[in-house]
């Protein structure tokens, strides 16, 4: 009869259509491919410059900035981004600033705990208990002395963010300050990258002494009152 052979007819052709879609799927999994979005994806990170400080890290940005062309001692390091946010010569200055402030700081931590001043408050090699010890009008003189330092740098204007590079020919850290004329005897480059390289490294060395001195409690050679 004739609705048996359709019953029979309509699994033979769901296996066919089902036989035909799987010949189809194995067919296109060998076909040749574009290099295009895929090869590319692949390739891109490893296309990327990265910088010559921290490896794993892309170069910052601020490489390509005209500012940062020819930067002594400039080598990619800017793992937390601030060139995206600040001008490249702020931060030369700012980086400089500290780091001779550091090594004034390292002598300053030696010298104070074999050599000190008349007076009782004067006598702690500690560093740290040292400072707490003086009171306010110390530190008065200090900030006042700073103050004071800074405004004759910039000639008393020119000392905010905005307009401290209002000169575009100044040089980033860079007062004519050469008293023993190391300038003139060899490559000034020669003499800024020793000075930022001394300046990144007092940084690091000050902040270990004075964490020594921190949990140690004596001086950073052991004195103690």
């Amino acid at each position: 009869p004739q609705p048996r052979k359709t019953r029979e007819a309509t699994p033979t052709m769901f296996a066919k259509c089902l036989a035909l879609a799987m010949a189809l799927t194995s067919v296109t999994a060998f076909a040749p491919v574009k290099s295009g979005s895929r090869v590319a994806s692949r390739t891109a990170p490893m296309m990327a410059e990265m910088s010559p400080s921290v490896p794993f890290m892309l170069m910052p940005k601020y490489v390509k900035d005209k500012d940062a062309a020819g930067m002594v001692g400039d080598v990619g390091f800017d793992p937390l981004g601030l060139a995206e946010f600040f001008d490249i010569k702020f931060l030369r200055e700012a980086e400089l600033k500290h780091g001779r402030v550091a090594m004034l700081a390292i002598v300053g931590i030696i010298t104070q705990e074999f050599f000190h001043i008349p007076g009782e408050l004067y006598q702690d090699p500690n560093p740290l208990t040292a400072a707490a010890k003086v009171g306010p009008q110390v530190w008065g003189q200090i900030i006042l002395f700073g103050g004071f330092v800074e405004a004759g740098i910039y000639g008393g204007g020119n000392m905010q963010y905005e307009n401290m590079f209002s000169d575009k020919s100044r040089v980033p850290g860079d007062y004519g300050f050469d008293p023993l004329k190391l300038m003139k005897e060899g490559d000034p480059d020669q003499y800024a990258l020793k000075e930022i390289t001394h300046c990144r490294l007092a940084m690091l060395a000050v902040g270990g002494m004075i964490t020594q001195c921190g949990v140690t409690g004596t001086g950073l050679y052991g004195h103690t009152l």
